[in-house]
């Protein structure tokens, strides 16, 4: 999956190009609205656990935990009509990055990089990047910061999937929704944890998982996929074809 999901326009942030530039956060999460999946860091597992069916797409290296927003492509169940995200649910760290992101070159160098093409750039209202001698900001210091801490744990998850690929955990699913009213719908093409081959794990393998941190990260993705029902209730009382 693309890490650059939801990006445009991307250009480096030039602190003498950019010095006037503001950000207005007024809009919320419209850019948002059109994506039904975001990659997710092992670490926010046990929140968005709450919320979303947290599955596995892709494939061999590829492979990696995504959070299911919709059961449509282009539709996002968690974002409304007024472009906000949904109360009382866990935002995921993909979300809350944008329109910011870390370009690495090839000898690992990272350049703050932005979405030109985000509706929120002014130069009259919002938070500023630079001051006015063209230091970074507070609030662009806490979102380099924040970059770098979702780099690194994107890097970390990453050893979660190679850990679960050789332990042969990780397997191909077909899951089938069903509605009281009688609808159904099949979710396809994504792996889960196999939690019979996960239950036969011997002492050290187990061991091993848990002084990773990733132990409790599989019973998240595991409890995680109780979401989807909800997920497809969600969907159906949602539709624009829906008559009330």
């Amino acid at each position: 999956m693309s890490t650059l999901l939801l990006y445009k326009e991307i250009k480096a942030l030039n602190r003498d190009q950019h010095k006037a530039l503001k950000m207005n956060a007024g809009k919320g999460c419209e850019f948002a609205a059109g994506t039904h999946i975001v990659p997710l860091a092992g670490l926010e597992f046990f929140q968005a656990a709450r919320s979303y069916p947290i599955l596995f797409v892709g494939e061999g290296e590829q492979l990696s935990p995504i959070a299911l927003l919709g059961l449509k492509e282009g539709l996002n169940s968690f974002v409304d009509d007024s472009g906000q995200w949904r109360s009382n649910t866990y935002v995921p760290a993909f979300i809350r990055r944008y329109p910011f992101v870390l370009a690495q070159s090839e000898n690992d160098e990272f350049t703050v990089c932005f979405d030109e093409a985000y509706a929120g750039w002014n130069e009259t209202e919002g938070r500023e990047l630079f001051s006015e001698t063209g230091e970074n900001s507070e609030y662009l210091n806490e979102m380099i910061q924040f970059l770098q801490n979702f780099t690194a744990e994107m890097h970390r998850t990453r050893e979660l999937v190679s850990v679960l690929q050789e332990l042969e955990l990780l397997e191909s699913r077909t899951l089938k929704l069903s509605h009281v009213s009688g609808e159904t719908f099949v979710l396809k093409d994504f792996h889960a944890v196999n939690e019979e081959r996960f239950l036969a794990l011997n002492d050290e393998q187990v061991l091993r998982l848990n002084k990773a941190g990733f132990l409790g990260w599989v019973y998240a993705h595991l409890m995680s996929l109780g979401n989807s029902n909800l997920l497809f209730e969600h969907y159906l009382a949602n539709r624009p074809d829906q008559t009330h």
